[in-house]
């Protein structure tokens, strides 16, 4: 142990600054359904959800003052969810049938001035439908399919795609799955699908001569599946069946991006005791 002398202290006290800052944020849901028969439905939902500023990032200004993103004094980001659905069970409820409209508005979404500065006047809007299948055809042929149509747009604020265009980066408009399987014998199932992504737009970081947008792209999926026997059963799948060449994602200067798997097949072993 390190004993100090006796004496008066001299010197200044060491102080320190409490910067703790909290509140609390309110986010909710509520949604109603009605049945029109036994085999369908309407429903809505709605939903505000909200982030304080910085919490994307995990990021706090030390004031509510200056140049920065993060400031403590901006409103948090509040974003608002509404959904029309329908379902509908059909084939002896065997198939389910599912159609939605959706819309997500964000506003308060910082953005940057001309000047170099920040404000709070960004605002965003996600809208579209989707469509989707699940269920069995028959008591052999089981089917899932969906699609999803979007348009995703900055209302207010820079836009951020490299194009120039007012679409939010990264966000495709189209989306397409589909994969039915069938039973041909109480041993042997085949099945097969397709899926497809639509062009996607990179962010804006000032870099130049590099591509500002991704291909849309068609892959296509197979599966062959064998029991053995009672204790034993065999998977293929097949991966990108045609050995399609795509770009699954790119970076916002465009200058990295992620190839799409090649044409890959995997064998899987169930061993049941």
């Amino acid at each position: 142990a390190i004993a100090c002398p006796p004496g008066q202290s001299t010197g200044s006290p060491v102080t320190t600054v409490d910067t703790a800052k909290s509140g609390n944020l309110v986010n909710w849901k509520a949604g109603a359904l009605y049945r029109l028969t036994e085999q369908g439905n309407v429903y809505v939902n709605y939903a505000i959800s909200q982030q304080p500023p910085g919490g994307s990032s995990f990021a706090l200004a030390a004031s509510g003052s200056g140049n920065s993103a993060n400031r403590t004094d901006f409103k948090p980001q509040k974003a608002k969810s509404s959904e029309l659905g329908t379902k509908w069970q059909i084939f002896d409820n065997r198939l389910l049938l599912s159609a939605a409209l959706f819309r997500t508005d964000i506003e308060n979404e910082v953005a940057a001035n001309d000047d170099g500065t920040w404000s709070q006047y960004g605002k965003k809007r996600v809208e579209g439908y989707e469509l989707s299948a699940t269920g069995n055809l028959t008591p052999d042929w089981t089917i899932i399919a969906g699609y999803t149509q979007q348009h995703a747009t900055v209302t207010e604020g820079q836009n951020v795609a490299q194009d120039g265009s007012s679409a939010l980066a990264y966000t495709p408009k189209h989306a397409f799955t589909l994969w039915t399987q069938y039973q041909a014998t109480s041993d042997l199932s085949v099945g097969g699908g397709v899926r497809y992504v639509g062009s996607l737009r990179r962010g804006s970081d000032g870099a130049v001569g590099t591509p500002d947008h991704t291909e849309g792209y068609w892959v296509a999926d197979a599966k062959l599946g064998y029991r053995v026997n009672s204790n034993l059963d065999l998977q293929l799948n097949m991966y990108n069946l045609f050995d399609t060449d795509y770009v699954a994602s790119i970076n916002k200067s465009g200058y990295r991006y992620h190839p799409g798997e090649p044409r890959t097949f995997m064998l899987t072993a169930n061993v049941h005791f």
